[in-house]
């Protein structure tokens, strides 16, 4: 059964581990699956409608490790096993390793606990296999003007973990699909970035200063990689993004900075994708903050 965050401006809807989704490509461990702002929903879901299957696909404020960076899959062989963080252990095969694969899973344990009425905290132990073990963490909270995910990952095995960790996140204001009227602003020029690939077949994106936005309704999928240019250490690059739409808003800050910044959609979907890489030595801990809000757009003066 779903777990409920509430006060007198926003309802969170949280899904527990297995709940629903049962696939091997996201975080099991905890899922923001609905945000209503005065009774507006905020968040989407990764397929279109007469498509979704949520025991197989994302939606809401799904995360997923190792996209880029996947943990153990070349410490192993065909027929092992290797660790998806907060999912469970996937079993390779022979091919090079795929996120959206239908990998074999033999899935976690996990406990969630409430911290007040405010705060619900996920965890769970992966046990250890081939070197490779840790703790994981994730509590969300209600905050003035929205609310914070806080990540916790130590690494109880003997081998290092490099890996990185992104909030695909699946947005939808108030239901409204994604055409003139939206706008995704960042906190630093993106008009002049050379991208790493841009997937445009409406050609509806228009990059102009901080902003993307639509100069038409989108009907396939859209993509837009390395909205830094590759490179995180310029003035202003920093893990943040702000949507709007029909005067409402919601926003995304992390408390790192990040590795990679990029862009999916569809036509009811946009999902900007704010990456954290790090690496963590055996006994060592590492954590990480994504703050959101939402609320009315103030008029322009």
């Amino acid at each position: 059964m779903a777990l409920l965050l509430k006060n007198d401006e926003f309802l969170l809807q949280l899904e527990r581990p297995g709940e629903r989704y049962t696939a091997s490509r996201f975080d099991w461990n905890g899922l923001v699956s609905s945000v209503r702002f005065r009774d507006i929903e905020l968040l989407g879901q990764e397929k279109p409608r007469f498509q979704r299957n949520p025991a197989r696909f994302g939606r809401g404020l799904h995360n997923e490790f190792g996209i880029k960076k996947v943990v153990g899959y070349h410490d192993c062989h065909p027929g092992e096993w290797f660790p998806k963080i907060g999912t469970g252990w996937l079993k390779k095969d022979e091919d090079p390793y795929f996120f959206y694969t239908d990998y074999k899973l033999d899935p976690l344990s996990f406990d969630d606990s409430t911290d007040g009425q405010d705060a619900v905290i996920f965890s769970c132990t992966s046990g250890e296999r081939n070197g490779y073990a840790y703790h994981y963490t994730k509590r969300i909270a209600l905050a003035p003007g929205g609310f914070t995910i806080t990540y916790t990952l130590k690494n109880s095995g003997s081998k290092r973990i490099e890996t990185d960790e992104y909030v695909h996140n699946f947005l939808s204001l108030g239901g409204k699909r994604v055409a003139p009227g939206y706008t995704l602003e960042f906190p630093w020029n993106v008009e002049d970035v050379i991208l790493v690939e841009q997937v445009d077949p409406d050609n509806i994106l228009k990059l102009s200063d901080n902003t993307v936005s639509f100069t038409g309704r989108a009907r396939n999928q859209f993509y837009l990689g390395g909205l830094t240019g590759g490179e995180t250490s310029v003035d202003g690059v920093a893990a943040k993004w702000r949507l709007e739409n029909s005067g409402i808003f919601i926003e995304e800050s992390g408390n790192f900075t990040p590795d990679a910044v990029h862009l999916w959609g569809w036509k009811h979907v946009i999902s900007p994708e704010v990456f954290f890489a790090f690496s963590l030595d055996p006994g060592k801990s590492v954590s990480w903050e994504r703050a959101y809000s939402a609320g009315y757009v103030s008029p322009s003066v």
